[in-house]
């Protein structure tokens, strides 16, 4: 599908992988309004006034990719505000633009969600919560509006190297030898899935596979995971001063030295 002219709406665009997606959706001659938080706030604070927007003048393309994820004990993390960005702001923004896109007979929702809704890890119970819906969402809606000209494409990026995956979740990532791609690299991969307007994309072949696993045997991934368990429980372990400290220094603690 030619992206020439096509008016673009995108959450997340200041990313990691956000800011080059726009690059290229730009360069395909997309014309892209990107949402800014630091220029008009928080997303979810300012929801109805972006949905009025879109209700208003739905864009031909839609694509929900802010979000954030937290690293800690279920009982710590809070559930509001994950619950509200990740999962309730795309659902608010799509229902928003359908009216219109359903009257034009054409448009595309893109949700970005993760391989965590797949292979829900621990210590990231709530951010699993919201990218298993996300998916769910996405495929209800994707079979309601069959035969509508409207297409619903959600992608699964495995670990991205961000700065959403900076500090103890990059030494998390390296401990548990997570495979963190590069932000351009999934940016085109989202970009493709845009152009062919594909409908489920998964990023890793062993993710992909784990997924399968983690549906027909979820018992045989609960074992596969627990030396994860393990090395986030050491992490998550250190004194709050000591998980203030540098990558460098946190790699060395982890292993039980300390740093000269």
């Amino acid at each position: 599908m030619s992206l020439n002219r096509k008016r673009v709406f995108i959450t997340g665009g200041t990313g990691g992988i956000g800011r080059p997606l726009v690059l290229l959706l730009e360069g395909a001659g997309a014309i892209v309004t990107v949402y800014s938080h630091e220029e008009e706030g928080g997303l979810a604070e300012n929801l109805d006034v972006v949905c009025a927007r879109l209700a208003a003048d739905p864009p031909d393309i839609l694509i929900n990719m802010a979000g954030y994820n937290e690293f800690e004990v279920c009982e710590k993390q809070k559930a509001a505000p994950m619950l509200n960005l990740n999962l309730l702001v795309p659902i608010r923004m799509t229902q928003a633009v359908l009216p219109g896109m359903k009257s034009r007979g054409s448009g595309q929702i893109v949700n970005i969600g993760s391989m965590i809704g797949f292979i829900p890890l621990p210590y990231f119970s709530l951010y699993a919560a919201t990218k298993a819906g996300l998916k769910g969402f996405s495929d209800s809606l994707r079979r309601e509006l069959v035969g509508s000209g409207i297409a619903v494409t959600h992608i699964s990026p495995r670990a991205v190297k961000t700065k959403a995956n900076s500090g103890l979740k990059a030494l998390l990532n390296q401990e548990t030898k997570t495979p963190e791609d590069d932000p351009i690299h999934i940016a085109k991969r989202i970009f493709k899935a845009i152009q062919a307007r594909e409908s489920d994309v998964r990023v890793g072949y062993a993710e992909r596979i784990f997924a399968i696993l983690n549906v027909a045997f979820p018992s045989l991934v609960d074992s596969g995971l627990r030396r994860n368990k393990e090395i986030a429980e050491s992490i998550l372990s250190q004194p709050n001063e000591k998980k203030e400290n540098s990558y460098e220094e946190n790699i060395y603690r982890i292993h039980g030295r300390t740093s000269a």
